[in-house]
């Protein structure tokens, strides 16, 4: 989940940044609109279709009653995030309108589905923004040492700050697995708090970058930590992606 291009699209509209956005990953849907809306978009760019007719990837797109906005394939990026004026009206739990299987009636948006908005604040915005590419699709990654950093050998440190990793095919939500292993280790630690950006290292080697649904627990050492801004950019990265750490001070 790219947290910037959420807070960008709400910002566009005026919309207070944590407003209710949907999120399109590698494509999107078709949508039939029932009133006027101004909408805007961030992150990852998608082809874009007005009444069937092509139109050029736009921040903001002023949409009249019966319109259809149809989304094609995502042409950079992995996420776009959809904002309407006021937010999407939906189902709040624990504070969250966040759908998620097993918390939410359903994870994803089905065939048909009516989103309700708070309506048209007959804004006057511009049709013609041209989407700029984001910074989240640079491909060098900040973060910072993790609280078992010490363990790693200058070796270690060296092949971390300076090769290209890439994102395996076991990448989802909670956890991105990477293709690219250090050398195995025997270290034994208690389980002890992860966040959303740790990379842990694993015993044979392997490296998994904790995402935005990670669990709050792990016993893996905890070498690294990714900013805000490095979460965000990975959210924008799929499999088989290239990226290289960039170690940063606090």
């Amino acid at each position: 989940m790219d947290h910037t291009a959420m807070h960008e699209a709400n910002a566009l509209l005026g919309n207070p940044k944590n407003s209710a956005v949907l999120e399109m990953s590698f494509q999107g849907p078709k949508l039939l609109f029932h009133q006027p809306l101004q909408i805007a978009l961030a992150g990852a760019t998608m082809e874009i279709r007005l009444n069937g007719k092509k139109i050029k990837p736009l921040n903001l797109i002023s949409v009249e009653k019966n319109e259809t906005l149809q989304f094609g394939n995502v042409l950079n990026g992995k996420r776009t995030y959809l904002a309407v004026e006021g937010g999407f009206q939906s189902e709040t739990v624990l504070g969250s309108q966040s759908q998620y299987e097993g918390v939410t009636k359903y994870a994803t948006l089905r065939k048909n589905e009516i989103l309700h908005t708070a309506g048209s604040t007959q804004n006057q915005k511009s049709k013609n923004l041209i989407m700029e590419v984001a910074k989240s699709f640079k491909n060098l990654i900040p973060v910072y040492k993790g609280p078992d950093y010490a363990l790693l050998s200058e070796k270690e440190i060296k092949r971390l700050t300076s090769e290209l990793f890439t994102i395996s095919v076991q990448n989802s939500r909670m956890a991105y697995v990477l293709e690219e292993k250090l050398t195995p280790h025997e270290a034994s630690l208690w389980t002890g708090p992860v966040m959303p950006g740790t990379v842990q290292y694993t015993p044979n080697g392997s490296l998994i970058i904790l995402m935005r649904d990670a669990q709050t627990t792990g016993g893996y050492p905890r070498i690294l930590q990714l900013s805000d801004e490095g979460i965000n950019c990975l959210a924008q990265k799929s499999t088989r992606d290239p990226f290289q750490f960039e170690l940063v001070e606090i």
